[in-house]
């Protein structure tokens, strides 16, 4: 197929620096500010930003205005259309319209009502609740589980309840901002270890144990890494932390449910399941719903974070509605079906590596999972491919700073089970298109 690249905006009547600034300043600039009335002091970034969606270079904040399907309809805070192929939206294993799935919602919504009590300290469970949290303990081969009311507060919460001022941090330098937050909070000595380094974290551990055998230490790391489309190697970590007695924390929000022959993610892929100390994770990515979770070993774990981790006790708790959701796509998850819906994803995420390989696109990682990172590099390069992708008809997020570096710019392809090949292909088509198109228009990559 012939994809027609779009014109690209510009800030009609503005200067050439203005249009530059759009284009090529990071966000980060702006993190920083000073100044007596916190209601004007950011008027300046405000100011970058309107220019940025005027010239058609703000990729954040649209919405969808259909059901999460594999085509969709999005619409930016400035009026600009998109619809085509969804590699935007998270529903790994196409969940979100799934019989099963809707008619628990509705079940749900009947017996319980649309909100919770409270917080799951104070009235936030009901039945579904406990029915999951032994779905999920079944599930990942351990024995006590926490629910959260989001993913985030899963990894932040649980963090922040265990660790303490004496107490030593490790994190992946790629670590989840909840996860970098949590830890930043507890008071703990923080430090960071090199992206998939085995050898760092035992340097580190090496280090810590030389001067302090009485505190606790936690390794934190992820089953995949979505910016990067790549996982640790999660046995020999485990054998690293029992050797200089550290627990590990793995982060599968984006491979539970979708990778592994039974869903394990890869703690069943790595044959390490039901062994880990910690196991956070989200429903946002595969069970057609949010929330998130804790599994533990440890009952006094569990019951320690249930009572000091914030968001157990301050926030209230996941509704019934979703509740229901993950239960039901756990069922689906865990079943014949969910292995072939696994199956299918891989499929869809194989031919979308392939096909962008073949076109000259650097596809990043080395492991086949639901997420395909395209690396663009330079931001000014990913921003005006954006646009023009989004005006093309493909729906899929650019990344750039902060979450990730300023010259490693890239957009974060998610693949659904049901996605077709034409959905595939229609997308390969439209990213190469528009992204030869950006690198010929932006001045600093010619």
């Amino acid at each position: 197929m012939t994809t027609t690249v779009p014109a690209t905006p510009t800030l009609a009547g503005q200067d050439d620096g203005r249009q530059a600034d759009a284009r090529e300043k990071d966000i980060m600039r702006f993190r920083t500010v000073s100044g007596p009335d916190l209601t004007t002091r950011n008027d300046a970034y405000l100011a970058w930003q309107r220019d940025r969606e005027q010239a058609d270079l703000w990729p954040y904040f649209r919405r969808y205005d259909t059901a999460l399907t594999t085509r969709a309809t999005a619409v930016s805070d400035t009026g600009v259309v998109t619809h085509g192929p969804n590699f935007g939206g998270q529903d790994y294993l196409s969940l979100t319209g799934h019989p099963a799935v809707l008619d628990a919602a509705h079940q749900a919504l009947r017996d319980y009502g649309p909100i919770t009590a409270g917080s799951p300290a104070l009235g936030g469970a009901n039945p579904i609740s406990k029915a999951l949290e032994a779905g999920l303990a079944e599930a990942l081969h351990t024995d006590h589980v926490a629910l959260f009311p989001t993913g985030w507060a899963s990894g932040f919460g649980t963090i922040r309840a265990l660790m303490h001022r004496r107490d030593h941090i490790l994190l992946d330098k790629l670590s989840h901002d909840s996860l970098r937050q949590g830890a930043a909070a507890s008071g703990a000595t923080v430090e960071f270890f090199r992206h998939l380094d085995n050898d760092a974290v035992r340097r580190h551990l090496a280090g810590i144990r030389a001067t302090d055998t009485k505190n606790a230490v936690l390794v934190v790391t992820e089953g995949v890494f979505s910016m990067d489309s790549d996982t640790p190697q999660l046995a020999e970590l485990l054998g690293i932390c029992r050797e200089y007695g550290a627990q590990l924390m793995v982060d599968a929000a984006h491979d539970f449910g979708a990778m592994g022959e039974s869903g394990g993610g890869q703690l069943e892929v790595h044959g390490i399941l039901g062994q880990v100390d910690f196991v956070v994770g989200a429903f946002s990515k595969t069970f057609a719903t949010t929330g998130g979770f804790l599994a533990t070993p440890s009952a006094s774990a569990r019951e320690y974070v249930r009572m000091f981790g914030g968001p157990q006790t301050f926030s209230s708790a996941i509704t019934p509605v979703q509740t229901a959701v993950a239960l039901a796509a756990l069922g689906v998850v865990t079943s014949p079906e969910g292995a072939r819906r696994r199956k299918s994803v891989a499929s869809v995420a194989t031919r979308l590596r392939e096909g962008l390989t073949a076109r000259g696109l650097e596809v990043m990682g080395d492991v086949v999972c639901p997420v395909v990172p395209v690396l663009i590099g330079d931001t000014p390069t990913g921003r005006t491919a954006s646009g023009l992708i989004a005006r093309a008809g493909l729906i899929a997020h650019l990344v750039e700073q902060p979450a990730v570096a300023s010259d490693a710019a890239r957009f974060r392809m998610q693949a659904m089970a049901d996605h077709s090949d034409d959905d595939v292909d229609t997308a390969i088509d439209i990213l190469d298109t528009c992204i030869r198109a950006a690198r010929q228009s932006v001045p600093s990559t010619r």
